[in-house]
């Protein structure tokens, strides 16, 4: 390796370790996605317990050697762009697909008139509103609610006049994705791989297979600059790795 001064940046994707249906070549990561092309900082940071070993000679207790303990490696990953599993691995979720639909008869709570009410589903075209009499009353937009963001189903109510609650509504929605905070039990662990690029045209590669890896810090949702989401995590141990001399069982840096 010659002499080098390491500015890199370059794609960083996430993927998860899979023992079942990857391949030791890949470190038996699947799924592997490139999360954005602004991410801001990638930072391994290595550590080692040491016992110290002081000597009984002089009188003073002067350290005579240290052991050796455990090392450990951690990962901090801050990200100004995202993609959708980042996203929901923060959250300790995972991401739901709904497909485009319609909804019949959406029973909405009792309102009161400037009361903002949301529907189930975003998204939302072709809202109808009706009332709970024997022959349905038909709301008018306008006279009865407006809608404020059909993009997120909101909608406020303007009058209950010659109306009877609870109300109903019919709509279609389009096709989005929603997250469920913390419906994934225990910690998020994912793998990195790293396609680094000098600032001279040198690349560099890591890849670690498993990170104990978590949200760390606060997400703004309301801000003045961009939010930024960080992760942090510890390093795993792959057994599975452990007679491969590119990985090692933990970690792989190549430099091409």
């Amino acid at each position: 390796m010659d002499k080098m001064i390491w500015s890199g940046q370059g794609p960083v994707e996430i993927g998860v370790f899979d023992t079942a249906n990857g391949t030791a070549a890949m470190g038996y990561l699947t799924k592997l996605r490139e999360v954005g092309c602004s991410t801001r900082t990638l930072t391994t940071t290595l550590s080692q317990e040491k016992k110290a070993i002081n000597e009984t000679c002089s009188g003073n207790r002067l350290k005579l050697a240290s052991l050796p303990g455990a090392k450990s490696m951690e990962v901090q990953l801050e990200l100004v762009e995202f993609n959708g599993p980042m996203f929901a691995a923060a959250l300790f979720g995972t991401i739901d697909e709904h497909a485009a639909s319609t909804v019949t008869a959406e029973r909405l709570p009792t309102l009161t008139v400037g009361d903002t009410f949301f529907l189930k589903h975003p998204g939302a075209s072709s809202i109808v509103i009706e009332d709970s009499t024997g022959t349905p009353v038909e709301l008018d937009e306008g006279v009865h609610y407006e809608i404020l963001s059909a993009a997120h189903g909101t909608a406020r109510l303007l009058s209950v006049a010659g109306i009877t609650q609870p109300l109903f509504v019919d709509y279609s929605y389009a096709k989005y994705e929603s997250m469920a905070a913390f419906s994934q039990p225990g910690t998020v662990e994912r793998g990195i791989v790293f396609s680094g690029i000098n600032h001279d045209g040198r690349k560099a590669r890591l890849i670690i297979p498993r990170i104990d890896l978590m949200m760390d810090g606060d997400f703004s949702w309301i801000t003045d600059e961009e939010a930024t989401l960080t992760f942090k995590g510890e390093v795993l141990y792959v057994p599975s790795l452990s007679g491969d001399t590119l990985y090692g069982s933990f970690a792989r840096v190549d430099w091409l």
